[in-house]
């Protein structure tokens, strides 16, 4: 922004405020991506069409829109269809010849209206010859004097972009889990070194550039290296965005010896102050020997190798059969549908894509720090981070856990309302009109992925414009917004299964439950999670239930959950 003041006339067109619209001198609002036209060629060959699914809440404008009448020299002429005719008249004379077709523009134009994208064989573009000579030689080593710095775009909300998005900055980070802030992040040792430990703050220098903020000890980081990312520290950024979090743009220099991300010659000292961090897993030491590897000893994780798979590729049955509980109940049988999921570990990144889909699906409030601080978050899905080995060179395992809707549900008997039932396909119902907040539920479930709304959390920002008018359109209105005192869980995504059911008895078909995506099996970018009928053989979820390395978590209770994982092989 000390830039944009040297400038005369300067005009922002921009969805939403921010530090470069509070230095312009003019600020054009836009429409939204969802409230706009647009067209992309993705590849050669590839185009496809972006269209607005509902008409501009407010007085904006389409950007390219503007950007045409101006070029013409008529800023009257503006108007809301401008850019949809511009793309129709382009689409008709540059894309539809080349597609040959014997239908006419209009069937041709709705048609990928319709599709979304539209291919052709398309001769490649011809680029000019690569010029070696434009590459910078890099150096042939880099000598280091104290630490190195490393500047990086935060995981979730870039650099800085979607800062304003609170489903974003409640998102635990994959590996450190903290949320609503960043950080420096040192290895055990480096901060052994300067004397710190988890919350104490520090500077950092780079070339003269000097950032005070809070410290955390990650395992598996680099000694003398200090990450930090970048996007936070705001002062324009709507109500949630603004003021959280530490400004890092400021240790970036164009003057860097080695690039703008990476600092190697940067000096850390430790400074007086703690700055609290919030995260939402933490771990013991992995010297600790009482605790050392817990998850693998009580059965919440099961890991093995590509070579042991191979020479014994029933390791993880026979590790299930040591921990298989004996009962002298009958099991109940389910006819018909019967629900159930699987997770498979080995593909699984944490990227928590599951988690932000859930909570859209599902109209998942955002509670904030402090609440999350004193463990109130309301997510559905949480992303388990377990480490083992050394704190040197940990390994990583990632677990999604949400509600395992099990058979035998140690949360139903202890309801005194009977607000937590089984349904006749499996699932474990909550029924938010009967709940009365004892949390008995809650407190009986060994996976712990009961929420309680302590507060009416959607009314935290009733009177700001970040949720007073749009708030009743984010909500999905085919799922109940929970109020105070109610328990909720995951539910399987129940209302997409009703509808599939209702859809089937209009069609006259017979429901097998076949087809049906929930919200984090749809978001997932890797297909780690598989949803179905167990009780149809054919489907995927009852053979990944019968898989070599197939398993249940905490499966030693005998409450037989419905959440198959697939255990993780390591090949190193």
């Amino acid at each position: 922004t000390s830039a944009l003041e040297k400038v005369p006339t300067v005009v922002s067109m921009t969805q939403s405020e921010s530090e470069s619209s509070a230095a312009s001198q003019w600020v054009l609002p836009i429409n939204h991506d969802l409230e706009s036209w647009n067209d992309f060629k993705t590849r050669t060959g590839f185009y496809s069409l972006q269209q607005p699914v509902i008409y501009p809440l407010y007085t904006t404008r389409q950007k390219e829109a503007i950007l045409l009448t101006w070029a013409e020299g008529n800023e009257s002429a503006y108007h809301d269809t401008v850019y949809h005719e511009y793309l129709m008249n382009r689409w008709e004379k540059e894309v539809y010849p080349s597609m040959k077709l014997a239908v006419g523009f209009k069937e041709f134009w709705f048609s990928a209206l319709h599709d979304g994208v539209v291919s052709f064989d398309e001769k490649s573009e011809s680029y000019d010859s690569f010029r070696t000579g434009a590459f910078t030689p890099a150096p042939a080593s880099v000598k280091t004097e104290g630490y190195a710095v490393v500047l990086a775009e935060s995981y979730f909300i870039g650099d800085g972009e979607f800062a304003n998005n609170g489903w974003l900055q409640e998102l635990p980070h994959p590996v450190t889990k903290v949320v609503w802030d960043n950080y420096a992040a040192l290895s055990p040792t480096t901060a052994k070194g300067l004397n710190v430990d988890y919350n104490d703050m520090i500077e950092v220098e780079v070339e003269g550039n000097k950032l005070k903020l809070p410290v955390v000890i990650q395992p598996g980081m680099a000694e003398k290296v200090v990450a930090v990312e970048l996007g936070y520290g705001r002062t324009r950024a709507g109500t949630v965005g603004t003021d959280i979090g530490f400004n890092a743009n400021i240790l970036q220099s164009v003057n860097g010896s080695f690039s703008q991300w990476i600092y190697p010659n940067a000096s850390v000292s430790r400074t007086d102050g703690t700055f609290e961090i919030v995260a939402t897993m933490e771990h013991h030491s992995l010297d600790n020997t009482l605790v050392k590897d817990m998850q693998f000893n009580r059965g919440i994780i099961r890991e093995g190798t590509v070579e042991e798979f191979s020479s014994q590729p029933d390791f993880i049955q026979k590790e299930r059969e040591e921990d298989k509980p004996t009962t002298i109940y009958k099991n109940y049988e389910y006819n018909g549908v019967k629900w159930a999921m699987s997770i498979d570990l080995n593909k699984c990144t944490g990227c928590s894509a599951c988690v932000i889909s859930c909570n859209v699906e599902n109209n998942i409030p955002v509670v904030g720090k402090d609440q999350v601080k004193v463990s109130r978050e309301m997510q559905w899905i949480r992303i388990d981070r377990y480490y083992s080995g050394t704190p040197a060179e940990p390994k990583i395992s990632l677990q999604p856990m949400l509600c395992q809707q099990c058979d035998d549900a140690p949360c139903e008997n202890v309801c005194p309302v009977a607000a937590t039932t089984h349904s006749p396909d499996g699932l474990n119902m909550m029924v938010y009109n009967r709940c009365i907040g004892t949390r008995y539920c809650s407190n009986n479930c060994p996976y712990k992925v009961r929420r309680f709304n302590f507060f009416n959390f959607r009314h935290h920002y009733e009177d700001s414009y970040y949720l007073e008018q749009p708030a009743p359109m984010v909500s999905n209105p085919e799922v109940t917004v929970r109020a105070r005192g109610v328990m909720e869980k995951c539910t399987f995504c129940v209302q997409r299964l009703v509808q599939a059911k209702q859809d089937a008895i209009q069609e006259g078909k017979e429901f097998t439950g076949a087809g049906l995506v929930t919200a984090c099996q749809e978001a997932c970018p890797a297909n780690a999670i598989t949803f179905g009928n167990a009780n149809d053989p054919t489907s995927e979820v009852a053979k990944m239930r019968e898989a070599p390395l197939g398993y249940y978590a905490l499966e030693q209770l005998d409450i037989k959950p419905n959440v198959t994982y697939l255990a993780k092989l390591r090949n190193i």
